[in-house]
């Protein structure tokens, strides 16, 4: 009988011929030997399905699954169906993976097999360039300090960018919902990716490997599903009911569990603390925007004074710091409904701010 590989990569394609060639050519440059690629053809009507066999029959690792059109999630679960792997990893047909990516994934996961390994991403070609050439380096931490950074849509809502457990997966039947991934449905991802970790996880405070280096080259197609997918999670949330009272309550749960979640390393302690002031400008705009009374003790404690000294003293950037230093809740819901909306006078703003603390660090995370 045939060995199964370590890690099966699946890749749903349907219409991607001009994008197509560079995902596969980042596939047959993978460092890691022990894969297979996982090809399932949507029915492309252009010529994606004679790209994907002329792959394949110049590169062994590589299947070819051609079906008729159902949609992403319908592909995804074709490539589950008939994936050997120990380890399941997604790939859409527009992105890349950098040569060492199954690598690195593999050898963390042998280093942490309780852990979620998932990696960075960019859209920078000059960074993905970079990663490509460097040594990628990574970090151990938890669930809870992952779900307190803007880290958090990246490690808990997509399938793209980490290593499952293909076992696992095939134990529990898990598969994507196909009512879900088609034009006007998206949201598939954060469907799956909610129901595998309460099957695997539940409660636990599990540990997270995170590869800060940026190892996936997300191609910004406008027309892709993900990009929807994308769009819908970074879509401005609606106002919500007091909302300052229970992220303070969030955050002091999160400091008695970890009192050093501030110290460590400074990218996500630095993200942790832009987390929190934006969270609470959104507090303080909803409140507005909802009539409810909102007095400055409300938002002004020591939680917010804990965030801010650190910024101050390890000189590191968060755009909203200088709103929150000023003190007027009227300044900081106008900044943040500018950073909502995208609004040129975020930009202005932010360009003044970081002219004023020249010299303070901004982490990598909040530029890409």
């Amino acid at each position: 009988m045939e060995r199964a590989p370590l890690v099966s990569v699946i890749v749903p394609i349907y219409n991607i011929a001009g994008r197509l060639p560079a995902c596969l050519e980042s596939l047959r440059a993978q460092t890691l030997t022990d894969f297979e690629c996982i090809l399932v053809d949507d029915g492309s009507t252009d010529e994606s399905g004679a790209i994907c066999d002329e792959f394949a029959a110049s590169f062994p690792a590589a299947r070819v699954v051609h079906k008729p059109n159902g949609g992403l999630s319908s592909a995804r679960n074709a490539g589950l169906e008939v994936a050997r792997g120990r380890y399941v990893a997604f790939l859409d047909a527009d992105d890349e993976l950098a040569p060492r990516t199954l690598e690195c994934a593999a050898a963390t996961k042998a280093e942490n097999p309780e852990a979620l390994i998932w990696w960075e991403f960019t859209r920078d070609p000059e960074l993905y360039a970079r990663a490509c050439a460097d040594q990628p380096q990574w970090e151990l931490t938890r669930r809870s300090l992952q779900q307190s950074t803007a880290n958090y849509t990246m490690v808990f809502i997509f399938v793209t960018g980490k290593l499952l457990e293909g076992d696992f997966i095939a134990r529990q039947g898990l598969r994507f919902n196909e009512e879900l991934g088609r034009p006007g449905f998206p949201g598939e991802d954060l469907d799956f990716m909610n129901r595998y970790i309460a099957a695997r996880w539940a409660e636990t405070d599990f540990p997270v490997v995170h590869i800060k280096t940026p190892l996936y080259y997300y191609y910004d197609n406008p027309n892709s599903l993900s990009n929807v997918a994308v769009k819908q999670a970074d879509a401005p949330d609606p106002p919500e009911a007091g909302y300052c009272a229970r992220l303070q309550k969030e955050y002091a749960a999160l400091f008695e569990a970890q009192p050093d979640l501030l110290e460590g390393d400074l990218g996500l302690a630095g993200t942790s603390a832009q987390h929190y002031l934006r969270c609470l400008a959104f507090g303080i705009w909803s409140a507005r925007e909802l009539g409810e009374p909102l007095a400055r003790r409300d938002w002004d404690d020591e939680m917010l004074g804990r965030m801010l000294r650190f910024c101050k003293e390890q000189r590191i950037f968060v755009p909203y710091y200088i709103p929150f230093r000023l003190g007027s809740a009227a300044f900081i819901r106008r900044f943040y409904a500018w950073d909502r909306s995208y609004s040129i006078w975020y930009y202005r703003f932010k360009l003044l701010f970081r002219l004023l603390l020249r010299g303070w660090r901004e982490p990598l995370s909040f530029k890409k």
